[in-house]
This record gives C-alpha cells, sequence and structure tokens, in this order.
C-alpha cells in the first residue's frame, strides 16, 4: 500500500467496514470472492459491464448479520428495483444489464456509493495483505489461505508450533512495506514491532501501539535503537511537522467563522461549537485570571471532558484539577503548569488540536493492526503489555540485525504489489529472511543450547508439551467449570451474542466461540485428561483466544488417543438449518476419519443447543450401513457412530467427569448392539434381477 503524503497514517483495514471479527472477515470475504470469479466466471467490475461487485456486496452482508445490521440504502434499493431487475440478479445475467441498465439511472448513486464502492472498500483489505491483487485476482498466498494450494513449512517455521493460518500471516506481515507516493520508500510495520520486542522483552502496548502504527516511509533517518530505548508515550507526536496557520498564529481574539475553518470534525459540527467554547473561556480566563472565569472554564471543561481531552489531550486530561474542585486561579496555575500559560493560546491549541486527532488516528487505527498482528500467533497482548510468545525461541530464530535491515528500505512498489511479485507468492520464513545454509546451522545450534542441547526434531514436541502446560493454566484461570458451564448455557439465545463475545474474544466470531467453549467443556468433562489444545481445529493467537476457524475439511475438535479417536462437531444451526447445513458436512468427516483410523474406536459427537427428530435418527442409522470415503474412494468403512449431544447435556456430562470413559463406551455399545450384516451390492443386485 502506498501513502499519499507524510501526515497520513496506514491503514491495514479500510474505515468503510472495519469490523472487529477481522480474521473471519478477511476469510469470509476470500470466499466469496472465490466463488464469484472462479465459479460464476464473474469479472471484478461494475454495473452494466459486471454483477461481481453487486453480488459481493449482498454476499457479504448476507454472511454477517450481526455486522452488517444497517443497510438502508440498500434495502430500499432492493425494494424499489423491478422484477426484472431483481430476476437479472438472481440469474447473474449480465447480458441484461448492458441492455437495460440505463433505464435505472435514479439508482445509479445507491448502487455507486452504497453497494460496489463498499465492496471495493472490503475487498481492498485483502489487497493490502497481499491476498488478491488489485484487479481481485487470488494470488498464491490467498489460495494458500483459502487451503487450495498446501503450504509449504521450513524447519524453522516447524519449529514455531504454529498452524498453518498462523504461519500465511507471519509470512505476509513479515513482507509487508508501506510505501511513500513515489512508491520507492518503504516501511515495515511488522518487522518494527519484531525488532522492538526483540530489543526489549515486555513492552507497554499503549506505546507499542504508537511506535509501530505511527512510524511511515517518512521517518527515514530514524536511529531505531535509541528511539525503542527512550521512547515515552506521546513521542511519536513529535516525528510530524505541523505549521500553524498564518491566519490563527496571533495572540488575536479568533473569530467563530474563523475557528470552524480550522478546528474541523467531520463527525460531528456540534462538537465545533463545544470546542469554541472552551477556547473563549479559556482566553478569557488567560487574560483576566478571576476564580469566576476560572469556574467559568472549568464547567464548559468538565460538561464536556471526553470529547475536550480527545480534542485537544491526545486522549488524556486536559487539567489535573479533580472534578468539582474549584481552587483559586493563582493555585490552578502553580499546579497545572500547562503550556495554554506559557505559550501562545492560539498557537498552543492549534498544535494541540492537530497532534491530538493524529494520535486518535493513530490509536483508532492500531485497534485493528493488533488484531492483524495476533493471526500471527507470535505476538502476545495481555493486560496492557506486549512481548514475543515462546521469546526464547523467537531471539534464536529472528536474527536482530536482519530484522533491523528490514524495518525500512528502498523497492519498487508495482513490482512489489504484482501478482508474480514476492508479496504475493509463497516463500517461506527462511526465504523472507534470505538465511544462508550457514546461517540455517548457526540458529539451530543456537536453538539446541536454548534447549538442553535436544535433537532438533525433539523440540516441536518440547514446545507443544510446554505450550499445553501453559494452556492448561490458562483455563483454570480464565474458564473455570462454573463460567464454562454459564457460557455454554448463553449460545441458546442469540441476542446473548455480544456479551459472550465481550466474556471470550471480540476478534472472533460467535459460532467459532462455541467451539472453543465446547472443547473445553469437553476438557472438563474429560477430567482434564484430553490435550484439546492439540486438537482445536481453530487458529489461536498467543494468549489462547479463539480467532477462526481453520480450514481443511476436517472436524471441528479431533483428539487422538491411543486407541481411539474423538471428534466433536459443533454448530449453532437450529434444527431446520442443520438439514441443510451440517449433515453432509458432519457425515463425511466422520466417514473419513473412520476410515483413516480403522485400527482406533473413532466415535464422533454432534453438539448443538437443539435437534430434530430426523437428525438423531438419521445419526443412530448411518451405523448401520456401510460408506465411502470421499478423500480415497477405495476405502469403504463401516460403524461410524455420531451421537447427538446438546449444549445442556454437555454441561450435566462435566458433573461426570470421573465416568468419562465408561459413558465413552456405553455410547459405542449403545450404536454396536443393533448393527447387522449389510450387503453393500443390495441395489445393483435387485436391478439385475428386475432388468433381466
Amino acid at each position: 500500500m502506498r501513502l499519499q503524503n507524510d501526515k497520513q497514517i496506514f491503514n491495514l483495514m479500510d474505515t468503510n467496514g472495519r469490523r472487529n471479527d477481522v480474521m473471519n472477515a478477511l476469510q469470509g470475504y476470500l470466499t466469496i470472492l472465490d466463488d464469484i470469479l472462479r465459479n460464476k466466471k464473474l469479472v471484478w467490475k461494475n454495473l452494466p459491464e459486471s454483477i461481481a461487485q453487486f453480488e459481493f456486496y449482498l454476499r457479504a452482508i448476507t454472511m454477517s448479520p450481526d455486522v452488517f445490521k444497517q443497510h438502508n440504502k440498500f434495502d430500499k434499493l432492493m425494494r424499489g428495483i423491478s422484477p426484472e431487475f431483481r430476476k437479472a440478479l438472481e440469474t447473474l445475467n449480465t447480458v441484461w444489464f448492458q441492455n437495460n441498465y440505463t433505464n435505472y439511472s435514479e439508482w445509479n448513486d445507491i448502487i455507486d456509493e452504497s453497494v460496489e464502492k463498499r465492496a471495493r472498500h472490503y475487498t481492498n483489505n485483502l489487497v493490502k495483505l497481499g491476498f488478491i491483487d488489485q484487479s481481485r485476482q487470488i494470488t498464491e498466498v490467498g489460495d494458500i489461505l483459502l487451503s487450495k494450494l498446501p503450504l509449504h513449512r521450513d524447519i524453522l517455521e516447524n519449529l514455531l508450533v504454529l498452524d498453518n493460518i498462523n504461519i500465511t500471516y507471519l509470512r505476509q506481515l513479515l513482507k509487508l512495506r508501506i510505501f511513500d507516493k513515489s512508491g520507492t520508500r518503504y516501511y515495515s510495520p511488522f518487522c518494527m514491532a519484531i525488532y522492538v520486542l526483540l530489543r526489549k522483552k515486555r513492552f507497554s502496548q499503549e506505546e507499542f501501539c504508537e511506535m509501530i502504527q505511527g512510524l511511515s516511509p517518512y521517518h527515514d533517518n530514524i536511529n531505531y535503537d535509541n528511539f525503542i530505548d527512550n521512547y515515552k508515550k506521546n513521542d511519536i507526536i513529535q516525528m510530524y511537522t505541523t505549521s500553524v496557520p498564518i491566519e490563527i498564529d496571533n495572540d488575536d481574539e479568533i473569530h467563530e467563522q474563523t475557528f470552524r475553518k480550522y478546528f474541523t470534525n467531520k463527525k460531528s459540527r456540534n462538537s465545533i461549537i463545544v470546542y469554541y467554547n472552551f477556547y473563549m473561556s479559556l482566553r478569557n480566563f488567560i487574560i483576566n485570571q478571576t476564580n469566576e472565569n476560572l469556574s467559568v472554564m472549568l464547567d464548559i471543561y468538565e460538561n464536556n471532558k471526553s470529547m475536550l481531552n480527545k480534542a485537544f489531550g491526545y486522549g488524556n486530561n486536559i487539567f489535573k484539577n479533580r472534578r468539582g474542585n474549584r481552587p483559586s486561579a493563582i493555585d490552578f496555575i502553580k499546579a497545572e503548569k500547562t503550556d495554554f500559560f506559557t505559550h501562545p493560546l492560539n498557537s498552543t491549541l492549534y498544535l494541540r488540536f492537530i497532534r491530538s486527532k493524529t494520535m486518535d488516528i493513530i490509536r483508532e487505527y492500531s485497534d485493528t493492526t493488533i488484531r492483524i498482528f495476533k493471526a500471527t500467533g507470535l505476538i502476545s497482548f495481555e493486560n496492557g503489555y506486549v512481548e514475543l510468545a515462546c521469546s526464547d525461541l523467537c531471539k534464536c530464530i529472528f536474527d536482530e540485525n536482519v530484522i533491523k535491515s528490514m524495518i525500512s528500505g528502498n523497492d519498487n512498489f508495482k513490482a512489489y504489489e504484482d501478482i508474480n511479485g514476492s508479496f504475493c507468492k509463497e516463500h517461506c520464513l527462511i526465504s523472507i529472511l534470505q538465511y544462508t545454509d550457514d546461517k540455517i546451522n548457526d540458529i539451530i545450534k543456537a536453538v539446541r543450547t536454548e534447549f538442553n542441547n535436544a535433537p532438533i526434531k525433539n523440540i516441536p514436541d518440547i514446545i507443544r508439551k510446554r505450550r499445553k502446560l501453559d494452556f492448561a493454566t490458562f483455563i483454570e484461570k480464565s474458564y473455570p467449570e462454573k463460567k464454562v458451564k454459564e457460557l455454554l448455557a448463553m449460545f441458546s439465545d442469540r441476542s446473548n451474542d455480544g456479551a459472550i463475545k465481550e466474556k471470550v474474544n471480540p476478534d472472533a466470531t460467535v459460532p467459532t466461540i462455541y467451539e472453543y467453549i465446547v472443547g473445553i467443556a469437553w476438557y472438563y468433562f474429560s477430567d482434564k485428561t484430553i490435550d484439546i489444545l492439540s486438537s482445536f481445529n481453530l487458529t489461536l493467537s498467543a494468549n489462547f483466544e479463539p480467532l477462526i476457524h481453520a480450514g481443511g475439511g476436517m472436524g471441528d475438535i479431533v483428539i487422538y488417543n491411543r486407541n481411539s479417536v474423538v471428534m466433536l462437531e459443533a454448530t449453532l444451526m437450529n434444527a431446520n438449518s442443520q438439514k441443510r447445513g451440517e449433515w453432509e458436512p458432519v457425515l463425511r468427516h466422520s466417514v473419513n476419519l473412520k476410515a483413516e483410523n480403522e485400527d482406533k474406536d473413532v466415535t464422533t459427537f454432534f453438539i448443538a443447543d437443539t435437534f430434530d427428530f430426523n437428525t438423531i435418527n438419521l445419526w443412530k442409522a448411518v451405523s448401520s450401513v456401510p460408506l465411502q470415503s470421499s478423500t480415497d474412494k477405495s476405502k469403504y468403512t463401516e460403524n461410524v457412530i455420531i451421537m447427538p449431544i446438546s449444549s445442556n447435556e454437555l454441561i450435566t456430562l462435566i458433573d461426570h467427569k470421573h465416568e468419562y470413559n465408561v459413558i465413552i463406551k456405553k455410547i459405542r455399545q449403545l450404536f454396536l448392539k443393533d448393527i447387522t450384516t449389510f450387503d453393500k451390492e443390495w441395489r445393483e443386485k435387485f436391478i439385475s434381477n428386475i432388468i433381466l
């Protein structure tokens, strides 16, 4: 991506369409784009040349109704279009639009601004991370994210014990470059983040975000070591030069019309009135320092404290004075020691306003940046601090000098963003960091030394065991049994979705959170005997937060033991929707798992809030018929067991933790006792007899 000037703050997700569940949004948008461009063969152009952008927007808001709750202009459009227009949309009839679109000129602005422009914004977020190019073609790394292409790990990536989505984001962020307008100078925010955490093991999250988000390719003469070592809150603002307009660079009173010209607020015009009243009261107090003028000024400030702090205080309190306290004017000035009383007011207020606005944008955009950084599984954000997960291993893998050299430099933007360029192509960690064979050998030696000279092949298992223990501690602290039961009970009422996200992770969707909580509930049901962390088919952050359901055609949770395999398929679909959305994938996953593990007892549990009669009996019936694997057509399997369990029943099962193995055994006996010999060729024999 390119910045247009030295004042612009980069952002990894366009303001239009920004949302908390960033990973789910990107995965969903990429999936929709794949279907529209490849399966439906549409071209990424606007009407009347193509329906692609209109179709994308419609699919996007349908995919996430909890996010896109209001789209009044679009709704009005859909109510007003003719049956012919609607039919052409539903059938993707581009030819009809090319012949008839001029007859619907009254809808052009709404379609352009409220539909197609939004589609371009949403997909632009995929461009920024290299999953598609500017023409919306899906790149090689985009296909890896979709699990359409395999991800090839190198030896260092195997050591990090991250899932494929984590690795994909780690690679892309290490390659990510923010260019200046000329497209020649770049800044790499993620490399800066890694370097900060290599140099300082633990960093304040607030200061970390200011540094990473606030820098740009225009800041190219920085001593990074001094900058990191001596950084203090709000220092980033000194990197931005601001000149005071001549019209207000004096001691004269700024008239309201002039004030409105320079102290703008696009979101709220009423805010400018508050700003001006504050300015006038502050000016009156400075000119005539009476207790009465002080009281007027403090009244205005305290009644609009949040707004004024945001506008003129970098988000912090402008004055230290306690609310309601009215000291004398002399004592107030002595106590505050603010630049309002030592510098020209007009220029001071203006500089505070511009700098506060810049800080506000930095904080706003850094929220999304953090969420995307979390997808790597490599950076921990916890309790207001940031650090590298597995920092001992990371210090061996990421050479400080190499990472530092990647923070900024010169490159060609057009070549960089090309679909055949390095950003859009698969490159492993070793390739991205340009490590030589000698360097890799040195890293392996350093890693082995760090892990008591363990063989390099054993180190991933050592890290997995360490994370398993850390996860167990995390569950005990963050998700005790009582809380898990309370959360499971909340899912039946979808009006609880917002509360559930706040209690677990706003970055994830509620269905993803349901899978996560079901897994933890099963961990308690097993009396903590299973390795639930390795069993999740979820992408987690470094802090063990659920982010997104990983692809790959596997079940939600697959628990391997020496002689058995248990798979959990969790869904929030209601009884009617289950028939359409879950019957096929649950059966397919169960059959494939059974076919691949014939030497073990394989049991699937289908977990939902409610079931319909047919679902319950269908799962019982399939255990008595032979079924074919969808991944290997030569494989057939029998005795596929799928047991429906409701959320409330799972809550009760937690209290039977000491009977875990007994209950699993009883379920298997229940299914197996009714199985009879089944002739796989029954239909062919019957048809043959009729025909003959």
